[in-house]
């Protein structure tokens, strides 16, 4: 975990310290959970307390941003945060949209041609499954197995000679890195607490 200038300071426990004394000093979750500047009651911010020390209902993973999801839920309800998050994952996902889609720009051409090199790791103009494998898991992408290599390569490979030139990778790695960016981002959502 990240520390900051002193030994045992890291980033939960400010995370923690904040929560904790935010509630304490009767400010409730205000600044941080949504009250919009209004008082919590106390049996508001008991009850963000207690949610935010026991990890509440898990959806998904604890982490660092949990206690502020769960003061969240207490503060404006499951229903509004759902909704919320909904639309800022959608958000998310065209942002993930719009980048991948500027690969046919000069910029974006640049930035597979890059990409193409980088994972060319023997330097014959082509990836064999291993290459693409290794460049997926490089780009955290670790879900990518031997199976689904094996389906990506076969779906990509136009000429069949069961590698992918530059031509097809240029096909290829948009749709690819849309699906699995949304998904990545999803994952790095849920490590950080965002989806509990």
């Amino acid at each position: 975990m990240a520390r900051f200038g002193h030994p045992r300071l890291t980033l939960g426990s400010i995370a923690a310290f904040c929560l904790f004394s935010s509630c304490c000093l009767g400010s409730g979750l205000s600044w941080i959970a949504g009250f919009g500047g209004r008082q919590a009651s106390v049996s508001q911010q008991r009850l963000a307390i207690r949610v935010a020390m026991r990890g509440g209902a898990k959806i998904g993973k604890s982490g660092l941003f949990s206690p502020i999801v769960e003061g969240a839920k207490v503060a404006i309800g499951p229903e509004e945060l759902n909704k919320w998050r909904a639309e800022v994952i959608k958000a998310h996902t065209k942002v993930i949209s719009y980048f991948v889609d500027t690969s046919q720009s000069g910029f974006g051409k640049i930035a597979l041609q890059r990409l193409f090199e980088a994972a060319d790791a023997n330097g014959d103009g082509k990836l064999c499954k291993e290459e693409v494998r290794s460049c997926l898991t490089s780009l955290g992408f670790s879900w990518m197995d031997h199976e689904r290599v094996e389906g990506l390569v076969a779906k990509g490979d136009l000429n069949g000679d069961e590698e992918i030139d530059f031509e097809e990778f240029v096909l290829q790695a948009p749709v690819t890195l849309r699906q699995n960016l949304v998904k990545l981002a999803k994952r790095n959502g849920d490590d950080l607490g965002f989806l509990v």
